[in-house]
């Protein structure tokens, strides 16, 4: 038997404490929140904006400028709920304002002078593009990628992107414009978790533990580093006032798969033998997040049991290995709002993966699995 690691034991462990004031020259490792601005149309002075996140309970205040603009920095990703004040006294509110990872939510309010209380209410308002960077990215949030059908991890959910390409067969990985795969970087919650000695892999975390995804394609700022290819930045769920829990069951079996198909060259001799090859997967999460203290401490946890069996066959065509996979899955979460404009964060998960492998002789005319 043999017995083969394919990743060392992983325990990412991030403590940061970001430090979100209004300061405009303030630098953060790597972009984990977003921002709101706009302009008020108003003629009233001493008019402020008030930005309140629905689920956390986090307020923010500006006083607009002699123009009517107004401008949030560093805003934890998540939906907000917008006030204009006037002297004290709120003239008009919108729900559901969305902060997008990395990304500037543009929101002009219109004149309220007129009026004594404005409330806009509908559907979520996402500012698609910010107009504001030059950046070339493209933002989805883990409801989108809900209702798409792509595979439950980050790489696929970059290849949605438009430039974005799968990279070597053998290596795997993405190549973005043509770099090559070993010219990206993968951050979690600020984190970099890229393989800093080969550069294809990075670590990783169930599917469901991700909140929201931004693919950086090109004009980037120097914060995202280490990199001339593309960047996957994402951040995780956290805690909210509300109390969630719940578990999901996720089945990839082998008999639903289709089968790749073999190369030859052009003597009939075989390249990449692979229509043999087939992985049956069952991962099962259980989660909980909620308040541990209302509007101040937050957690989010999550446990994943993994089991991957997977067949293998050599490119000749000559043997075959039957792998077996079990590591769980661990990842905790805690954010703790010292006020509205300090945060500190933990974050922890393991990632360990080892993968036991059985080698047999393989006859591929016959499909006949041989001697040990």
């Amino acid at each position: 038997m043999q017995k083969t690691k394919l990743r060392k034991n992983i325990l990412t462990v991030a403590l940061g404490a970001c430090i979100m004031s209004l300061a405009p020259n303030m630098l953060l490792a790597a972009a984990t929140d977003g921002a709101l601005t706009g302009r008020v149309t108003t003629n009233a002075s001493g008019t402020s904006v008030v930005a309140k996140n629905l689920e956390t309970g986090l307020e923010r205040s500006v006083t607009v400028d002699a123009k009517g603009n107004y401008r949030f920095p560093f805003l934890p990703v998540g939906t907000y709920r917008i006030e204009v004040r006037s002297n004290g006294q709120v003239v008009q509110t919108i729900d559901q304002v969305s902060v997008s990872l990395g990304n500037a939510t543009t929101l002009n309010i219109g004149n309220n002078d007129v009026l004594d209380t404005v409330v806009v209410k509908g559907g979520v308002i996402i500012s698609p593009i910010d107009v504001s960077s030059v950046e070339s990215a493209t933002n989805f949030t883990a409801k989108e990628i809900e209702r798409l059908p792509v595979p439950r991890d980050a790489s696929a959910v970059a290849l949605l992107t438009p430039g974005v390409n799968k990279g070597d067969p053998d290596l795997g990985g993405i190549s973005f414009g043509g770099s090559s795969i070993a010219e990206n970087s993968v951050y979690i919650n600020g984190l970099n978790v890229t393989d800093f000695y080969n550069r294809v892999g990075f670590s990783s975390v169930p599917f469901s533990f991700f909140k929201e995804f931004q693919i950086k394609t090109g004009g980037y700022s120097v914060e995202f580093g280490r990199t001339t290819g593309g960047v996957i930045n994402a951040v995780t769920n956290s805690g909210t006032n509300e109390l969630r829990y719940g578990a999901e069951l996720v089945w990839q079996p082998s008999f639903l798969q289709t089968s790749a198909t073999d190369r030859y060259d052009s003597d009939g001799n075989p390249v990449r033998i692979s229509s043999y090859d087939q992985s049956d997967s069952l991962n099962l999460n259980g989660y909980v997040s909620g308040a541990i203290v209302q509007d101040k401490l937050f957690f989010s946890l999550m446990y994943e049991a993994r089991n991957l069996d997977s067949d293998a066959t050599t490119n000749s065509g000559n043997g075959i290995a039957f792998g077996d996979s079990s590591n769980g899955f661990w990842g905790a979460k805690f954010d703790w709002h010292l006020n509205d404009s300090n945060l500190i964060e933990f974050l922890a998960f393991s990632d360990k993966n080892d993968t036991t492998t059985k080698d047999y002789e393989f006859d591929l005319d016959t499909g006949y699995t041989g001697a040990y």
